[in-house]
């Protein structure tokens, strides 16, 4: 993790440091999350129970230890009055009698079960065995497991030692061998003579991979190789009939949508108070899947909501600038207001903003300076409104925290992040949307959130009540080709049947989560 101006700022004392982010989550379970950190008891508990089971296991190799010594000097002492003498004694108990079985625990390379055999494991092979590559022989795939690093992995998976360094130097500079999982997938292809012509290293992404192939020098070459997309239009509408998340699965979208329609209208409409049976609504979208499977939606291309207490709400999705897309009115002004009401995409507001909270534990009055929301550790978290960066790193009880400079006196705090963005540091300029973290738990918390916390001339404000206002502009230069664009995303909105969409066939459900009785957060 970054830390950034740790020479000049120094770190916040409690109260102040509490003034951002203390408290948090009261009465709340928390949300599981394998980055938890243990506490300290549990931290001693565990060591504890490490020495207990290394001294047991000690004892138990001791006393097998010497209960062989003793069976061994009783067969010496059997053997002298045997009439073989010692070596007709060796030749007797090297083989089983006439009629009897050879030991169950007698493996073949002579050890017995409980001694320890440094095993290997085989490669398994791929879904399609046939080898990619011309001149290849075999294609066999193996998991990178619990393996210590890139290295070890490509040993434990066979490979020989010029071969690792082969691949590390082909894949060096293309792909970041910390980042590595124990569910990655890693792919050989060898000729006759067994030797390695194509490796492929299969991660997280469903829309790439990386490979190394041998070329014609006999030098092993690594790449970056993108999977292709494919993408399929798709127009449907659908009529609420109890939620918006319903009405979507009812369309076939499933309830991925449901977080889009909430951020681009954020400003506009509540979906959870707002939204009335009747109600409806229209998506155009794209469809991407990859070798035939459904991979996600794309950016929805025109979103509308007809609502008794919404009017109705419209916005499509434009680049004014390649790659720096967002949702606009059809007069070219940025639905989102000039503020991010919500900088994540999160489960629920697990803690309000409260400038008069008993907390829970201390028992005492301890402001809660912002709001809380709860969700999944590693969600990306984006910059509230454009900005400058005046703090990146570690601050006391806020774990790693990002905190912006904007316009007009407001200055914005994100706490408590699992990591900070790359490039993000003090006196970087960020704009609106911008991701410059992802929700952790570091810091004083109980569980994976982000604490956002918002600053009017020096003093906290709750974000929830103060953060609205009208959208950008789009720039002039862009107008005419946007509005060309809108003219047929509205008649292409205006063809969609609403009756028809609405006896859609509904996707199978999603299995829910199951979440473990934790106890409550503080």
């Amino acid at each position: 993790m970054r830390r950034e101006g740790s020479a000049d700022i120094p770190p916040l004392p409690v109260s102040e440091a509490e003034e951002i982010a203390e408290g948090g989550l009261e009465g709340q379970r928390p949300l599981p999350s394998v980055d938890m950190p243990l506490l300290k008891e549990e931290r001693r508990a565990r060591l504890a129970r490490r020495v207990i089971a290394a001294s047991g296991a000690v004892i138990l190799i001791g006393g097998g230890a010497a209960a062989a010594v003793w069976a061994g000097w009783e067969g010496v002492w059997d053997q002298g009055d045997s009439e073989g003498g010692p070596e007709g004694s060796h030749a007797t108990s090297a083989a089983p009698p006439a009629g009897e079985e050879a030991p169950a625990d007698a493996a073949a390379d002579g050890s017995r079960e409980g001694e320890e055999v440094e095993a290997q494991p085989a490669p398994v092979p791929v879904d399609d065995e046939t080898p990619t590559t011309l001149g290849a022989e075999t294609r066999v795939s193996t998991a990178f497991g619990q393996a210590r690093g890139f290295r070890d992995a490509l040993t434990r998976a066979g490979a020989s030692h010029d071969e690792c360094v082969e691949l590390e130097e082909a894949l060096g500079d293309v792909m970041d061998f910390r980042r590595c999982r124990p569910q990655d997938r890693m792919v050989f292809e060898r000729d006759t003579d067994g030797h390695l012509v194509l490796f492929e290293y299969r991660g997280g992404s469903a829309t790439a991979y990386y490979q190394a192939r041998r070329n014609e020098r006999g030098g092993l070459r690594g790449e970056r190789v993108e999977i292709p997309v494919e993408r399929t239009r798709v127009a449907r509408a659908g009529v609420l009939r109890t939620s918006l998340g319903n009405a979507l699965e009812r369309a076939g979208f499933g309830r991925s949508l449901v977080g889009v329609f909430i951020e681009v209208f954020e400003n506009h409409a509540n979906f959870t108070t707002d939204a009335r049976a009747g109600d409806t609504f229209k998506v155009i979208v794209d469809e991407e899947r990859v070798s035939g499977r459904f991979l996600r939606w794309s950016s929805a291309h025109a979103l509308e909501y007809v609502g008794q207490r919404t009017g109705t709400l419209r916005a499509f999705y434009y680049e004014p600038a390649r790659g720096r897309g967002d949702y606009y009115d059809e007069t070219g002004r940025a639905v989102h207001g000039g503020w991010l009401r919500t900088p994540v995409r999160y489960d629920r507001i697990s803690s309000r903003f409260d400038p008069r909270r008993r907390h829970p534990i201390l028992h005492r009055i301890v402001p809660h300076n912002g709001v809380d929301y709860a969700a999944g550790s590693g969600t990306t978290v984006r910059a509230a409104a454009d900005g400058v960066i005046t703090w990146a790193g570690e601050r006391g009880a806020n774990g790693n925290l990002v905190s912006i400079r904007h316009d007009g006196g407001y200055e914005s705090h994100y706490a408590h992040l699992l990591r900070i963005e790359r490039g993000i540091r003090r006196d970087t300029r960020v704009e609106q949307r911008q991701v410059i973290g992802y929700v952790g738990t570091t810091g004083r918390s109980t569980g994976p959130h982000l604490h956002f916390g918002l600053k009017r001339n020096g003093r906290f404000v709750d974000p929830l009540e103060v953060i609205n206002g009208p959208g950008r502009m789009m720039p002039a230069a862009a107008l005419g080709r946007y509005r060309g664009r809108v003219r047929r995303l509205t008649a292409e909105l205006g063809r969609i049947e609403i009756e028809q969409a609405a006896e859609a066939p509904a996707p199978e459900p999603e299995p829910e989560p199951e979440v473990p009785e934790e106890a409550p957060m503080d």
